[in-house]
């Protein structure tokens, strides 16, 4: 379980079994990059402290707009829905 101790910014170990790594992409925002530099998808936090949830997004360019994969309660469970999701 990762516990989100600064909403600024996340922990990087969670990522590290995808080979994945976050990269500060805005205010409560993480871009999720693979090792080759791809970009994955998104990573976003709830405003809520006391119920911080982590959203997984995908940005689609036919839509040009963020769609949401899903809302999880660990960092750990977005990225690796991000990682399974390609």
């Amino acid at each position: 379980m990762t516990t989100l101790t600064d909403p600024t910014f996340p922990p990087t170990a969670s990522t590290s079994r995808h080979g994945l790594r976050l990269v500060d992409a805005g205010a409560r925002m993480w871009r999720v990059v693979d090792r080759a530099g791809r970009i994955v998808g998104h990573v976003r936090t709830s405003p809520d402290a006391e119920a911080r949830q982590f959203h997984a997004l995908r940005y689609s360019a036919r839509l040009t707009r963020f769609f949401e994969l899903g809302r999880f309660w660990t960092l750990d469970d977005a990225v690796s829905c991000l990682h399974y999701a390609r």
